[in-house]
């Protein structure tokens, strides 16, 4: 099997605002495995060259064929894909409120499936057209940030912006709470829900809890650490609650998570 990939990540301020990055992933002679994919509170739109790929999601009881142009939602529980032969992805990884500000749908409505780009926004299948034709990535990123540049030129977006932006600084918080969040931000409950809910995906309770997850999950990469001090530095109280909630999530422990064929956070390969 032979493997290549790149990334960039975006520089401008505009860029910054949608985009954590735009990735390629290349796959050749790739014999036929499993991949499961654990949530990683990542929102993206990809554009798969591949050969054809199965998604398979027992949360929702849902198997398809992954189409060329695709939005992956928000996950809350893990998916499987399966691969062989030749593999080509090209993502566009997008901020929390990326997806919302490209399309100004809500975030919630592509909550743990894949979605037919195209059906969001028909200038997708332009887009892959042109990225399909282009050979180096840096000419493809090029041609992702001008069609960002101009979904975006024209939009509007209200002072509410500035909140969703402090929202989203203090997610990394380990002791963060509703009520700290509503002092923060100047928003009724009420008002601090319904903005997370369209453009975070979930409401305030549930974007704290998974904030956690997310947490724990990538510290369980970091060399060093016992499963007790991941717990206790993500926010959980003691060992049984942080191994409920992690399970919650990935229908696993967190010890069975360290102990399987990890690549990438997130992502277990079988």
């Amino acid at each position: 099997m032979t493997k290549a990939s790149d990334i960039y990540f975006p520089v401008r301020d505009v860029e910054q605002a949608i985009v954590k990055s735009i990735w390629r992933l290349r796959e050749w002679d790739l014999p036929g495995r499993s991949e499961i994919i654990l949530p990683k509170g990542t929102v993206e739109i990809i554009f798969n060259f591949s050969d054809p790929i199965t998604y398979i999601n027992p949360s929702i009881k849902i198997t398809k064929q992954l189409p060329v142009i695709f939005i992956n939602g928000l996950n809350f529980k893990p998916f499987e894909l399966i691969k062989s032969g030749r593999q080509e992805f090209l993502g566009i990884q997008l901020s929390s409120i990326g997806l919302k500000m490209l399309f100004n749908v809500s975030v919630k409505e592509f909550n743990n499936d894949v979605c037919e780009g195209t059906l969001v926004c028909p200038s997708l299948e332009v887009l892959s057209h042109e990225l399909f034709n282009e050979k180096s990535f840096h000419a493809q990123v090029e041609t992702i940030l001008k069609w960002i540049h101009r979904k975006v030129s024209g939009a509007r977006f209200d002072r509410g912006m500035d909140r969703l932006h402090k929202l989203i600084h203090l997610q990394s918080a380990s002791d963060l709470t509703v009520r700290k969040l509503i002092r923060e931000i100047c928003l009724s409950e009420r008002q601090l829900r319904r903005l997370s809910s369209d453009w975070l995906g979930m409401n305030t309770e549930a974007f704290i809890l998974y904030n956690k997850y997310l947490h724990a999950l990538h510290l369980l990469h970091t060399p060093g650490l016992s499963l007790t001090q991941i717990g206790l530095q993500s926010g959980y109280y003691d060992q049984s609650h942080f191994i409920r909630e992690f399970k919650s999530y990935t229908e696993r422990t967190p010890g069975q998570y360290q102990q399987s064929t990890r690549e990438l956070p997130g992502h277990i390969f079988v």
